[in-house]
């Protein structure tokens, strides 16, 4: 139901509008003085003593951010810079402070930090609503040259340094309206403090696309695409050898924003799949889940079933009899060159400073 709730505030029907387009005006309106608050310096944005890089977006619901965020976080680690990432942990059961370690309940930390630390060993993930306090933490945790912070672009308290925006190339910005009578969290001129902007999902350059994007930003646009890499069992198993290929069909089930793109990417993986069984974004997976799951894969006689690594971090295990896989992707960024070099130079500032 609240998957259907979702598509529908996507796109609202236009007997719908009349009631959601004055709470689209209130949104406006709160979230323009909240951002005023900082930007006149009302309420202080305060800085922490390294560069701070953000991942963030202008919509509701995902658009990739976390791959994203760990594929920049290994980037910068092959290059000996110390990251720490920054995140609020996205439903989880309180805001405390706290450090991500692997194996941690994804109910206490929140599933994409979960699933950082499970994929990249090593790396410092702070979870808290407090993020310059989080940063101060890890500081005093161990060195640091630089923060990412995980949707970060409407997160104010804490100055940064550089802000990347992801765009999905599928859902892009909905029908243009804010909250509820659309799916955009600011008003497109926002795109003008943005450094970057990412667009996802997109295998190639839409320029048509992009000059829509330069009326309202100056940031340089880069196109990227999520290229599979390949099952692996579930849960994560260190040292489990990736899946080449499932024995069979699969039935997919998924909890993000824009599902269909998850049915995509398993089509050029050569993935078959039977049916794709779509629940909202960080979606905690019910008894009543499971069984619609299963029950779609009975009935179509699938083999096992397959699902992302954000999902496959909050699916119950041991819940059902037939094999589970998630499907690791790696973001393909054109022209990455550019991004990282600026934000390369940013860490050696960094590095300077510690």
């Amino acid at each position: 139901m609240r998957y259907r709730l979702e598509e529908v505030l996507a796109d609202p029907p236009a007997a719908l509008l009349p009631l959601l387009v004055p709470l689209s005006v209130l949104y406006r309106g709160v979230s323009a003085l909240h951002r005023r608050l900082y930007t006149t310096g009302i309420i202080a944005s305060r800085h922490l003593p390294r560069p701070v890089v953000s991942v963030g977006n202008l919509t509701a619901g995902g658009g990739g951010k976390t791959p994203l965020t760990m594929w920049l976080a290994e980037r910068l680690k092959a290059s000996g810079v110390r990251v720490a990432v920054l995140t609020r942990g996205y439903g989880r059961l309180n805001g405390d402070l706290r450090f991500v370690e692997p194996g941690d309940d994804w109910r206490i930390v929140g599933d994409e930090p979960a699933l950082m630390a499970a994929k990249m060993a090593g790396l410092t993930v702070a979870v808290s609503k407090n993020r310059f306090k989080a940063g101060w933490a890890a500081l005093e945790k161990g060195e640091v040259d630089l923060f990412l912070l995980d949707d970060g672009f409407q997160h104010y308290a804490l100055k940064r340094d550089l802000d990347i925006v992801v765009v999905d190339n599928g859902r892009r910005f909905g029908n243009g309206r804010l909250l509820p009578a659309g799916i955009l969290r600011g008003p497109l001129p926002r795109l003008e403090e943005a450094d970057f902007i990412i667009v996802t999902r997109a295998p190639v350059a839409d320029e048509e696309f992009e000059h829509y994007l330069k009326r309202y930003s100056t940031a340089q646009v880069l196109w990227a695409d999520y290229r599979p890499m390949g099952l692996s069992p579930v849960p994560f198993l260190e040292g489990a050898a990736p899946v080449d290929k499932p024995p069979g069909a699969l039935v997919a089930f998924c909890g993000i924003a824009g599902p269909e793109s998850f049915r995509d990417t398993l089509r050029r993986a050569g993935i078959e799949v039977l049916d794709l069984v779509a629940f909202p974004d960080h979606h905690p997976f019910s008894a009543a889940d499971i069984r619609k799951i299963m029950e779609t894969a009975r009935r179509l006689k699938a083999v096992g079933l397959v699902t992302t690594e954000k999902d496959a971090i909050r699916w119950p295990v041991g819940q059902v009899l037939l094999p589970v896989y998630s499907l690791s992707v790696q973001p393909d960024v054109q022209r990455e060159n550019v991004l990282l070099e600026r934000v390369l130079d940013l860490a050696r500032k960094g590095k300077g400073a510690a």
